[in-house]
């Protein structure tokens, strides 16, 4: 059975760098055309003398949806989280860049099987919404008999190209992959998919890579997934990558933040 694997990433504050290279992108995936995934939101999460860095996804002004182990982490002061953003390197005059120390976690949360990698983030000042900052629909309530099997959805976010990068991308990226049975995904991954999870299928090594965590598996224009995890073969080894399955949680949605389920 292969082991599960986080992909968030941490750096020093002082000497991380973010590369330029044209050659570092999500697996498999192509430059986003700027401002194109409008809802796509970027997580700088600040300790002292560090940080990390996860994606996440706007769904309304004032809350980001994010993966539950990008917060659950000791020492976390706070986020800036960064909407509008094409090229994350720079201050683009695109983006909004907001700093918070609100943010809750799946109650049910556990770090050894990333059961409920669920977490959400308050945004004080709320997003301007714009031509090149929106938000995601959320599934409703009668999709969740929906498996979504066989559509196509696209992830997206900053991440790695693969194992051996040693940065994330300076530009977004997204990548096109279909949605496969939890049946199919666990064959890799046993009894840690569970019916709150979604995977998409690893062909042709198109998927998610280190920096990609708490980042959006968007299908039929609305947001069914937030990447979870992958195998420990790695970000190019070609298997399925997990994501919490969000029509799993519009309750928990629903009671922590102002999002209207309908």
């Amino acid at each position: 059975m292969n082991e599960i694997v986080l992909i968030f990433i941490t750096f020093s504050l002082v000497t991380a760098q973010l590369t330029s290279s044209e050659d570092v992108r999500i697996v498999g995936g192509h430059e986003a055309p700027r401002n194109s995934l409008r809802y796509q939101a970027a997580l700088r999460l600040l300790y002292d003398g560090t940080s990390s860095f996860c994606g996440g996804s706007l769904i309304t002004r004032r809350y980001v949806l994010t993966a539950a182990h990008c917060l659950n982490e000791d020492g976390l002061i706070s986020l800036e989280v960064i909407l509008g953003a094409h090229n994350i390197g720079h201050r683009e005059s695109t983006q909004q860049r907001i700093l918070t120390s609100t943010f809750k976690f799946h109650e049910g949360y556990s770090d050894e099987t990333l059961v409920n990698d669920l977490g959400i983030v308050y945004l004080p000042t709320p997003a301007n919404l714009n031509q090149y900052v929106q938000l995601i629909t959320l599934p409703s309530r009668a999709d969740a008999s929906n498996s979504f099997v066989g559509s196509q959805a696209i992830v997206s976010g900053w991440g790695y190209i693969s194992q051996s990068a040693t940065d994330i991308t300076d530009v977004l990226r997204y990548v096109n992959v279909y949605i496969i049975s939890n049946d199919v995904c666990k064959q890799t991954f046993n009894s840690f998919v569970r019916n709150s999870n979604i995977c998409s299928g690893g062909v042709g090594k198109k998927g998610v890579c280190f920096g990609d965590s708490g980042g959006p598996l968007v299908a039929s224009g609305k947001l069914v997934g937030v990447i979870s995890f992958i195998s420990n073969g790695g970000c190019d080894a070609g298997d399925p990558n997990v994501m919490s399955r969000v029509s799993s949680f519009l309750d928990w949605i629903a009671a922590n933040s102002d999002a209207v389920i309908s």
